[in-house]
């Protein structure tokens, strides 16, 4: 088998490893949530709004 062939079996055997991956289940939209920041010494939280989608 050559350098290629090799090359090929290698790639394949890991993106099935990717595919047959079970994906986690879906998590309820939280509408709005906060993200610690800091800034220097400003340390606080920011509120992020994603919005409907």
């Amino acid at each position: 088998m050559g350098e290629l062939e090799e090359y090929y079996e290698e790639e394949m055997t890991q993106a099935k490893g990717c595919t047959e991956r079970k994906l986690p289940p879906k998590q309820k939209d939280p509408g709005t949530f906060t993200v610690p920041f800091c800034f220097g010494n400003v340390q606080g939280r920011a509120l992020c709004d994603l919005g409907s989608s």
